[in-house]
Formats: structure tokens, sequence, C-alpha cells
């Protein structure tokens, strides 16, 4: 028998709120495990969608919600690949060999730019992961001399 929505909303919700943490537990698990190697990582983030209505910028400004059903919460966004998003954004590090696996992650809403989280979510990797990482790959978001020098203090 499937469990019923509430069932699902109840158990997501005591998941979502140490996620983060248990991320990080767990590819700490795997490193220490010699599961996966993070000599080599990488970050990304990747725009998610808002659900319901969109909050139009010229309302946000002018603090007008149009209609009900709109996430109040959520921002506008820019991807190269995906266009103009109204929502959030996952910020990820993963391991890159043979299998991938999520070292860290954070949530943000869309208009965060990747330089500007890339500090928090790299201070959520464990101190086994760090001491072994060689190389973090990331895009052009990540382009930041003061990340170079973050990256270097790891």
């Amino acid at each position: 028998m499937t469990p019923s929505r509430r069932t699902f909303d109840r158990r997501l919700n005591t998941i979502s709120g140490d996620i983060k943490n248990r991320i990080t537990t767990m590819g700490e698990l795997f490193v220490c495990e010699k599961i996966i190697d993070p000599s080599v990582l990488s970050t990304d983030s990747t725009l998610i969608k808002a659900k319901g209505h969109v909050w139009h910028k010229s309302s946000i400004e002018e603090g007008v919600i149009p209609r009900s059903g709109i996430d109040t919460d959520a921002m506008w966004g820019f991807s190269h690949t995906k266009g103009w998003i109204f929502g959030y954004k996952l910020h990820m590090v993963a391991s890159t060999g043979s299998i991938i696996v999520p070292l860290a992650a954070d949530f943000t809403t869309a208009n965060i730019p990747d330089n500007q989280i890339y500090g928090t979510l790299t201070s959520n990797l464990s101190r086994t992961i760090t001491r072994r990482t060689i190389f973090m790959s990331a895009d052009p978001g990540y382009d930041d001399h003061n990340l170079y020098d973050l990256s270097n203090n790891m």
C-alpha cells in the first residue's frame, strides 16, 4: 500500500531539516571506507522552479502579490542553459570518479551567485574529505580570485 501524502510530508519534513548533515556524513563514510576518492571534486549549481505562479519582478519591487499560490520566498535567477527561472538554486559538491556521491549541498534562492555560496559549501565538507582533495572543478560562475585562495587553504 502506498503511504498517504501526509505521511510523505511528515517524513520529508524530518529529512529536510538535516539533509546537509546527512550528505556530509554519508560522503565522509564513503571516503573512510575508500568507496570514493575525493582527490578530484566538482561543484556546480542548478536552478529549480518554484511551485505555483511566478511573481514578476515589477510586482516584487512594488511589494504586490497579484494572486494566491505564489511562493513569496523564491526569487529570479538566470542560467545560460535554462534562461530566467523563478525559484531556488541547489548548490552541490560531488565526487568525480566512477561513483558520483554528493559530499556537500546547500539551497538558496535563485538570485544568489555561485561564487557567494562557495565558501559555505566547502566549509560543510569534513576535514577527512578536504585533507585528501587536490583539485576542485567548477564552471565560470565560481571564477573569483578569493575562491582560489579559499580552495588552496582547504
